[in-house]
């Protein structure tokens, strides 16, 4: 709540009462985009001047009157139109771009678009599907995400400059700055995607590698208790966090402990729809263990009590511009507004995999979000992002490098109800105990 009244310049009050009714006015955004699903172009909340939701339609039509009566009943609440193109739409270009980038770095990677083999020799061309890619290597190679700009009623595409090879389309960077970068980037994208788009920032985004949320883990940060299902009746306990944290895809190998304790993996790796693994917490030889249904919401040691209960989970498209907040083991709590509920990670040291562990496309359903109190930094992967009690997601990404007290930061997390579905578990919203057999 303090760093919410700073960043949006209102009084603690006025603050507390926005963030208590983020999730009402998330609900009635929800009922109206059913009743506009065919013309729904985006949504969120205005956090700066006039506090107030907003669903976006296409076309210059006013709204259906059962959709402009649920939003003329609440002074919090608007419908505005004037938007060119669907979510729908946006999202498929957005795939479309997506499924371009793979394709022309998995090109690149069986010797297309100039590349050579040992000693000079012209190295094998694509195989026939990958044919015909109209995006250079060293286009793709430098991008590193894309989302869905709702407001802006178009696609953001992001990239980092230094990833640039010093040969191909992009020649070197060295002497371009970032807008001059961005420039050339956006022409050289123009004939491949349908729909609008803009150029951002995507510079230094990675990946940043107790018996409740929050607590350190080994190489990573622990975001949710949960349970799955086992074979053969009952429930493996356990905890959840993110899965490229020290990630050999379905065939995890590595010794996880926490409090002391292995606990061994289960399954996940980072997957399409969600970066996360599960791993269970054992049974001890003798006496009892808990596994809480908490998470650490304030700093170690805090009065009175430094956990929260979790209450329930977030559905990804209840999320858009809601105040949140995460705890990394080393940079913290900090908390930010989430930007956006489609974004599509594209780090090419760290591609999502399927069961097979082949590499494939991510799915934009990735939530990013930022703040100028936002902090994260190396091994607060798999933290827990949380509103109140309620479970957003576990933390997956961000810009802080080894810099843990920088603010200002920007992150990336997966969304909690895909984590879910991803790895078959549940997050538990009650306690359980584990005893001797």
């Amino acid at each position: 709540m303090a760093s919410y009244a700073l960043e949006y310049s209102v009084t603690q009050t006025e603050a507390s009462r926005r963030l208590e009714r983020i999730g009402a006015i998330q609900e009635i955004l929800a009922s109206i985009r059913g009743l506009e699903a065919a013309r729904t172009a985006g949504w969120g909340i205005d956090h700066r001047g006039n506090f107030v939701g907003w669903v976006l339609l296409t076309g210059d039509e006013p709204a259906g009157a059962e959709a402009a009566a649920a939003a003329d009943a609440h002074n919090d609440v608007e419908i505005r139109t004037g938007a060119q193109h669907s979510y729908t739409e946006l999202q498929t270009a957005q795939r479309n771009l997506s499924a371009q980038l793979f394709a022309a770095r998995k090109a690149a990677s069986v010797g297309a678009l100039g590349n050579t083999g040992e000693g000079g020799q012209a190295a094998p061309g694509p195989p026939e599907e990958l044919e015909g890619v109209g995006i250079g290597a060293g286009v793709a190679e430098v991008v590193t995400f894309l989302e869905t700009d709702m407001a802006g009623n178009a696609v953001r595409v992001g990239i980092d400059p230094g990833l640039a090879s010093d040969v191909g389309p992009l020649g070197s960077v060295s002497e371009l700055n970032f807008d001059q970068s961005a420039a050339v980037v956006a022409g050289l994208l123009d004939d491949h995607i349908e729909v609008p788009f803009t150029v951002a920032d995507g510079r230094d985004l990675a990946p940043e590698t107790g018996f409740q949320g929050g607590e350190e883990m080994t190489w990573c940060t622990s975001g949710f208790t949960a349970r799955r299902s086992r074979n053969g009746g009952g429930y493996d306990y356990g905890v959840i966090t993110a899965g490229h944290c020290r990630d050999n895809g379905p065939n995890e190998t590595y010794v996880f402990r926490m409090n002391g304790v292995v606990v061994p993996f289960v399954y996940g790796w980072l997957g399409p729809r969600a970066d996360a693994q599960f791993h269970r917490i054992p049974a001890p030889t003798s006496g009892s263990r808990y596994v809480l249904d908490d998470f650490l919401c304030r700093e170690p040691g805090s009065y009175p009590n430094p956990s929260c209960d979790v209450t329930g989970t977030e559905a990804r498209a209840k999320m858009k511009d809601a105040y949140v907040c995460h705890r990394g083991k080393n940079s913290g709590i900090s908390c930010g507004r989430v930007i956006s509920i489609d974004f599509t990670p594209d780090w090419s040291d760290d591609r999502c995999l399927n069961s097979s562990a082949a590499e494939v496309d991510c799915d934009p359903v990735f939530v990013r979000m930022h703040g100028p109190y936002l902090r994260s930094c190396k091994d607060d992967s798999g933290g827990p992002v949380y509103r109140g009690g309620t479970a957003y997601g576990i933390h997956a990404a961000g810009n802080g490098g080894t810099n843990c007290t920088q603010t200002g930061r920007t992150t990336i997390f997966s969304a909690i109800r895909e984590v879910e579905s991803f790895l078959g578990v549940e997050v538990l919203t009650e306690p359980v105990t584990l005893n001797a057999p």
